[in-house]
């Protein structure tokens, strides 16, 4: 069983790259944002009764010594059925070289993408209002998917695996992973208002989808 400390919910350098590109690119420091689970039905499976999720960029304590990168920390809270009450934290490092504009220009011109570890598609403009009702226009939603380990974003299937982790289930069993994210320009740390995630699980749809919280 996939344990609570692995949960992993990194939210990965692609969309660092596709929410940083939105804006130019930026520094990060000092960042924080803060997510919430959305617990209605067409996006989190019932498992997951509640949960929030705290992304944070310190400025202090930025270890370059494995080369240029972020050192991103998360701290997150779940309710989850039959099990209860979880929390912990994770760090994570995003390369610099993420954080620049070439990714979601290309993307934008062309529609799709194809990389040795995921592919992305390019769904168009969406407006997104929030769980704190803070409403977000023309929106970027960009649909990563055919995700391959060991891609950061392969961390996504421990959030689902972590839902289902009653059942036994662990992050390699998670089949169809798929990652959905609006991006607005000036959220802080990610970009992303929305995030949702999607997989399958013995044949089973399992998914969690989470709001940035601007207040």
């Amino acid at each position: 069983m996939t344990t609570i400390k692995q949960l992993g919910f990194t939210i990965m350098s692609v969309i660092f790259l596709v929410s940083t590109a939105s804006q130019g690119a930026i520094d990060p420091l000092g960042q924080a944002a803060n997510y919430k689970i959305d617990k209605d039905a067409k996006r989190t499976s019932s498992m997951l009764k509640s949960g929030t999720i705290k992304l944070s960029v310190p400025k202090e304590g930025q270890d370059l010594s494995k080369g240029p990168a972020y050192e991103v920390h998360i701290d997150y809270k779940f309710d989850i059925a039959l099990m209860g009450p979880y929390q912990g934290n994770k760090i994570t490092q995003i390369e610099k070289e993420y954080f620049t504009e070439e990714f979601l220009v290309t993307l934008r011109e062309k529609g799709h993408y194809e990389g040795q570890y995921f592919k992305a598609d390019h769904l168009g403009y969406a407006d997104a209002k929030n769980l704190d009702g803070k409403f977000y226009a023309h929106c970027d939603k960009i649909l990563l998917y055919d995700i391959k380990e060991p891609s950061d974003l392969s961390m996504f299937s421990e959030l689902l695996a972590t839902v289902l982790a009653e059942q036994g289930a662990d992050r390699e069993n998670i089949q169809n992973l798929k990652v959905l994210a609006h991006i607005s320009i000036g959220v802080p740390v990610l970009g992303a208002v929305k995030v949702d995630i999607s997989g399958v699980y013995n044949g089973m749809d399992v998914k969690a989808g989470g709001d940035y919280m601007a207040r």
